[in-house]
């Protein structure tokens, strides 16, 4: 049961005095207690009064303080129950007494209650692939805007650089550590009670150099040689007779007719590609008597 509570601190024992009624000041003293059945009702109660010339209570509430934009006649009841009332919405509450002719009396002390939000929190992404190399990303929180939220990890290889919490919608920024292991490897956070999930892969143990020659000479070794990381590989180079080397091209971009290339430290695929020409014939002048 949520209760209000007064300036002096005792629960669900608001007094709400000194109502004028037909000129006299009537011996009203209102005793309101809030019960929270679900986050759009509450039900005001209070004690009854022995005041004679007392036929009826009219509740009045709204948004803001001394305006209000609802009310209801109770009669002789002392339990009233508002609906509909708006999640995270702060909702002020009075009422009068009304004799016999429906005269009213002023308004009573006026009491607050402020509605538990709803909060209904949601993650865009829920999940992110990371090379081995590592990388950095970003999780945005959408929900209510008096929704508190906060980013759990247990995670040693992934930290959080922003977003460890926050109120309303917001972001969470995070970085991701190489992976230097021999496998691939997945952890969660934990972002405003919803799972965001980080997969890495492992790191690549052995790699592809694929050489090729064009006619008219050949590359040794051709074709596709696995090679593990960190290591060596070389290249021969070789014309057919009556040919030259034209060009050796290396991923792309041309390193001259050399006749031998070879990769150091490797640690990524590669390509090698060899072109030749044919060697101008000399001419020969023949002398006559």
């Amino acid at each position: 049961m949520a209760r209000l509570y007064d300036h002096c601190g005792r629960a669900a024992r608001v007094a709400l005095c000194a109502l004028y009624f037909l000129g006299l000041l009537v011996s009203f003293s209102l005793f309101i207690t809030v019960i929270q059945t679900h986050a759009a009702q509450l039900t005001l109660a209070w004690d009854a009064n022995s005041e004679p010339a007392l036929t009826g209570y009219k509740v009045y509430w709204g948004t803001s303080s001394a305006n209000y934009s609802w009310s209801a006649d109770v009669g002789t009841q002392t339990t009233y129950t508002v609906s509909e009332l708006s999640a995270g919405a702060t909702y002020y509450f009075a009422a009068t007494a009304y004799d016999s002719a429906r005269s009213e009396s002023n308004f009573s002390n006026e009491t607050a209650y402020t509605v538990p939000a709803t909060c209904t929190n949601t993650i865009t992404p829920t999940s992110q692939v990371l090379g081995a190399g590592g990388g950095t990303g970003t999780i945005n929180v959408t929900t209510a805007g008096a929704c508190n939220w906060t980013t759990s990890n247990t995670s040693s290889w992934i930290s959080l650089t922003s977003g460890a919490s926050g109120t309303g919608s917001g972001t969470v920024s995070y970085n991701v550590s190489a992976n230097t292991g021999t496998a691939p490897r997945t952890a969660g956070l934990t972002v405003a009670g919803n799972i965001f999930t980080v997969t890495q892969s492992a790191p690549q143990t052995t790699y592809t150099i694929t050489a090729t020659a064009r006619t008219n000479g050949a590359i040794s070794p051709a074709g596709s040689s696995t090679v593990s990381a960190g290591a060596s590989k070389t290249f021969t180079i070789t014309p057919a007779e009556g040919y030259r080397i034209q060009s050796v091209i290396v991923d792309g971009a041309s390193i001259g007719p050399i006749g031998s290339y070879t990769f150091t430290n490797v640690r990524a695929n590669h390509a090698i590609q060899a072109t030749f020409k044919q060697v101008p014939r000399s001419k020969t002048t023949r002398v006559t008597n």
